[in-house]
């Protein structure tokens, strides 16, 4: 068994905060400022796969360092600035984490993943202040799984799947020996789309987690991933089993 995180702010964005240009920039280059390399996917690196199994490739992601990215701001709408963040959601597509969830992942995975400081300001552009540092968190293992020649539906999985990953997820049901073998890495996405398409689709909100990194999760409180139950978790869903 392995799990399936997407946050439930990713989708509903209770907290409703959203990215805004660094401190002096203008609208006019916000994106000169902001992490979005345009030619993300075509920088992915191939890398030696620990699942010898025929149709599963694995690529490592560029650092958004690498391509002269230099942070972030969050701007919470009034009201929302008082809210307790959790350790790890979602805004706008994007992964964000404590650094209480860092330091777990670190002591699980050694991957080099990528943590992009950010600042929380209120609708005046003032910091609001926080017990401990959060980050755009930049996953760097992403996994192209080849999708099958069914689709899983939601009675099946207990979630409701988005856009291109009822197909691979169906594959993974189907082969028991992939599903153990992705039991063994702590944490990845999936490498489907590609382009624009890809940067602002949902599925880069979305993250698979084995049971050694939930389990120390949970050991350490990280808060954000509430298991989700049919009974009060339609529409809520944060961590599902698969």
């Amino acid at each position: 068994m392995f799990y399936r995180f997407l946050s439930k702010l990713a989708t509903q964005e209770r907290l409703e905060a959203f990215p805004v240009p660094l401190a002096g920039s203008d609208w006019q280059v916000r994106t000169a400022h902001m992490p979005l390399p345009r030619d993300y996917e075509e920088k992915f690196k191939p890398i030696s796969p620990t699942i010898d199994i025929l149709g599963v490739k694995f690529f490592k992601a560029p650092l958004y360092t690498d391509s002269g990215e230099r942070g972030l701001r969050l701007r919470f709408y009034y009201g929302k600035d008082v809210e307790n963040l959790p350790d790890i959601w979602a805004v706008e597509n994007r992964l964000l984490v404590s650094e209480k969830f860092k330091q777990v992942l670190g002591q699980v995975d050694d991957m080099t993943h990528e943590y992009i400081p950010i600042e929380c300001i209120d609708r005046e552009e003032k910091p609001i202040p926080s017990k401990q540092p959060y980050y755009w968190f930049h996953q760097r293992r992403f996994l192209h799984i080849e999708p099958s020649n069914r689709i899983a539906k939601h009675a099946e999985l207990g979630f409701c799947p988005i856009d291109k990953e009822e197909d691979f997820v169906a594959r993974v049901i189907d082969t028991p020996n992939l599903r153990t073998q992705l039991e063994k890495i702590p944490v990845w996405q999936h490498y489907g789309q590609k382009g624009m398409e890809g940067r602002q689709s949902q599925a880069r909100s979305v993250l698979y987690m084995n049971e050694n990194l939930v389990k120390a999760c949970r050991a350490a409180s990280i808060s954000g991933m509430d298991s989700y139950s049919q009974k009060y978790g339609i529409g809520e869903e944060s961590l599902c089993s698969i």
